[in-house]
């Protein structure tokens, strides 16, 4: 990643941020919020490929998790791995429009089982079946629909600012 793409990731990473906790958290939408930071984080791993999308999803889980009332490092651990996994399938997403909408489902559904399970091991009284269910109901169709909003901007914006020698 050059100096380039990591300030672009930075700028990134804190707009979404700033916008998960002063706008989306605020939208009177059953369930819970749209997170914006996870749509992000598979755009980059998506783009960038596993070690990008792992190094972004836990600089944006770290931000996210000091915001929040849970302990340190639980979104963190999530969007790494999260950004990781999906950060494999990177190459596939230049020929197929359907491939983002289906990582980024896969990625919310990781995401909040990931929470909740390092939430039930640390003891967490609010993580229950009922609890993560809603979760997943809610938050995986937010995600789903804030993902051409999100990978194909981010893609156009990474190209733009620097092309990959590689894929010329």
């Amino acid at each position: 990643m050059t100096t380039r793409r990591f300030l672009l990731a930075a700028a990134a990473v804190l707009t979404a941020l700033l916008l998960q906790d002063t706008a989306l958290t605020q939208l009177p939408l059953p369930g819970a919020a749209p997170d914006l930071l996870l749509v992000l984080v598979v755009a980059y791993a998506l783009v960038e490929g596993p070690l990008s999308g792992m190094t972004t999803g836990f600089v944006a889980g770290l931000l996210a998790d000091s915001l929040a009332d849970h302990a340190l490092g639980r979104l963190a651990l999530a969007y790494a791995v999260v950004g990781y996994a999906t950060g494999f399938i990177e190459d596939d997403t230049d020929r197929s429009t359907l491939l983002p909408f289906v990582a980024v489902a896969a990625g919310a559904v990781g995401a909040v089982l990931l929470f909740a399970g390092v939430g039930m091991l640390l003891g967490d009284p609010r993580v229950t079946l009922h609890a993560v269910g809603r979760s997943l109901a809610s938050s995986v169709p937010y995600s789903v629909v804030l993902t051409p909003f999100v990978v194909p901007v981010l893609g156009a914006l990474v190209r733009r600012i620097e092309p990959d020698p590689i894929r010329r």
